[in-house]
C-alpha cells in the first residue's frame, strides 16, 4: 500500500543519518528520518565506553593518513566538507564543551555520550522522526528510487539515504540489513568483515588471567612465519580471549588473512634481546640470594610469572645465584616473544566497526550518490570503510552523512523548482 513519505527519507538514526537529516532539513528539505530502535543513536550511546569519543583532533590530512590509501582519497571531499572542527564547533554550540586529550582523540568535556546525543537529537527539530520502523527494503523503478518499504506498506519518496550502519554490535539494531537492499539494487559488495574487534585464541588463556592487562609492548601477528602486522600499546586478557587497543587495532588485517595466525607478545619493543638480556644478568647479579620468580614479578604482572618460568624450564623458586646462562637467555627470548595462540575466530558481532561493505567505487565521494540507481545516497559504516580507534570512524560517519544529506537537498530543490518533483 503506498502510504505517505517525504521528499527525502533517511534510513538510520546513527551519526551518519542523524547529520545527514539535519543537513538536508537545514536546507529546506523537508525529511522522514526512520530508526528502528526505540530512540536514535543507540550505538552512539556506547561508544567509548560511554564517554563518545566524537572525532580526533588534527588537521584533515591528518585524519585521512589514518585511514588506507583507497578509503582516505574517497573521504577526501567529504572530511573537507564537514570537518572534525565543525562537528567539535556543532557539539559545543549545543552546549557541551570538548576535551582534546594529549593522543588527539576528543571527548565530551564533563559530560557522556548522552550529552553529546542530546545535542544531535536537539538537531532534528525540522525533521519527522518516526522510531521502531523496520524498513524492509528499497523500491527503485527503470533505475530511480521510488520509496521505502515497510512491511506491506510503501513510503513514497524520491531520495532515500541509506545511512543504516554495518553488521557489528547488532543489539544496536545494526544488522547488515542494507547489504541487502543496496545488492538487490545492484550495488557490488566487499566481503564483510569484523574491525576493533576481541580475538579468541587458542589455547585460551588459564582463566586466572583474565583481567590481566599488558601495557606499553608490541603486539604481532605472524603467519607462515611472516610478521603480517604490528601493534604498540596495551592488551587484555579477558573470559573470551584478548582485548585492549593493540588487538583491535590489528583485528582487521587478521580478520583478512586465509592462513593460521600466531600472536606472540613483546613486553620490551624499545630493548634489543642482547641488551635484555644484559639487564637480566644485571637483575640477578644484584639479587643473588632471591627467588627468580620474585625478581620477574619486579618487571612482569604476578599470574604470568609461573607461566614465564616454565617455558623457560626455570623453576620460580631457583635462586638468582644458580640461574644458568641459558635459562636466562630463554626468559629474555619469551620476553620479546610470548606466545599467545593461535587465532581461533574474530565476532563480527563484537567488532567496534565493520570493514567491507558497500564497494566505494560505486558512490560518488563528493555526493554520496549510488552510481547505480538515481536518487539514492549511501554513507557512514554501511560503506567499505573502517579506521582506527580514536573517533576516526565516528567522523567518518558524520562527514559522509553531511554530505549525503547536502546533496539529497539539492538534489530535490533543483528538482523541485524545476516541477520534476512529484510525491
Amino acid at each position: 500500500m503506498l502510504t505517505q513519505g517525504a521528499p527525502i527519507i533517511v534510513i538510520g538514526g546513527g551519526a551518519a543519518g542523524i547529520i545527514a537529516a539535519w543537513r538536508a532539513s537545514t536546507l529546506g528539505a523537508p525529511v522522514l528520518l526512520l530508526e528502528r530502535n526505540p530512540r536514535p543513536g543507540i550505538k552512539i550511546l556506547i561508544s567509548g565506553g560511554g564517554r563518545c569519543n566524537l572525532t580526533h583532533a588534527g588537521t584533515t590530512e591528518e585524519l585521512l593518513s589514518a585511514f588506507r590509501v583507497r578509503e582516505s582519497r574517497f573521504l577526501k571531499p567529504a572530511f573537507h566538507r564537514f570537518t572534525s572542527t565543525d562537528l567539535i564547533r556543532l557539539i559545543e554550540a549545543g552546549g557541551v564543551p570538548t576535551l582534546t586529550r594529549a593522543n588527539g582523540r576528543v571527548f565530551p568535556a564533563r559530560g557522556t555520550a548522552r550529552q553529546v546525543m542530546e545535542v544531535l537529537e536537539g538537531l532534528l527539530g525540522g525533521v519527522r522522526l518516526r522510531t521502531g520502523v523496520r524498513v524492509t527494503g528499497i523500491e527503485a523503478s527503470r533505475g530511480a528510487v521510488r520509496g521505502v518499504r515497510c512491511g506491506e506498506d510503501l513510503l513514497a519518496s524520491t531520495h532515500v539515504i541509506v545511512a543504516t550502519g554495518g553488521a557489528s554490535y547488532p543489539k544496536t539494531g545494526t544488522t547488515g540489513d542494507g547489504y541487502t537492499w543496496l545488492t538487490g539494487l545492484g550495488h557490488a559488495m566487499v566481503t564483510v568483515r569484523p574491525a576493533l574487534a576481541p580475538i579468541v585464541v587458542t589455547p585460551a588463556a588459564p582463566p586466572g588471567w583474565r583481567g590481566v592487562a599488558l601495557r606499553g609492548g608490541r603486539l604481532n601477528a605472524i603467519m607462515d612465519g611472516r610478521l603480517i602486522a604490528t601493534e604498540t600499546g596495551d592488551i587484555l586478557f579477558t573470559h573470551e580471549g584478548l582485548s585492549g587497543p593493540a588487538v583491535l587495532e590489528i583485528s582487521r588485517t587478521v580478520a583478512e588473512c586465509e592462513g593460521a595466525v600466531r600472536l606472540a607478545w613483546d613486553f620490551y619493543p624499545g630493548r634489543e634481546f642482547i641488551a635484555l638480556d644484559a639487564d637480566l644478568t644485571a637483575m640477578t647479579r644484584d639479587r643473588q640470594g632471591r627467588m627468580i620468580g620474585s625478581v620477574l614479578e619486579e618487571i612482569l604482572p604476578n599470574r604470568l610469572v609461573p607461566a614465564i618460568c616454565e617455558a623457560a624450564g626455570v623453576v620460580p623458586a631457583e635462586r638468582c645465584a644458580t640461574l644458568r646462562r641459558d635459562a636466562r637467555r630463554a626468559i629474555a627470548r619469551l620476553l620479546k616473544a610470548w606466545p599467545l595462540g593461535t587465532v581461533a575466530s574474530i565476532p563480527l558481532e563484537r567488532g567496534e566497526v565493520t570493514a567491507g561493505g558497500v564497494a566505494l567505487t560505486e558512490v560518488d565521494p563528493h555526493s554520496m550518490r549510488s552510481r547505480r540507481t538515481r536518487g539514492l545516497y549511501v554513507c557512514g559504516e554501511i560503506l567499505d570503510i573502517a579506521g582506527p580507534v580514536g573517533g576516526y570512524n565516528l567522523q567518518a560517519a558524520f562527514s559522509t552523512g553531511f554530505v549525503a544529506g547536502e546533496s539529497a537537498a539539492g538534489d530535490w530543490r533543483r528538482e523541485f523548482s524545476g516541477g520534476g518533483y512529484c510525491l
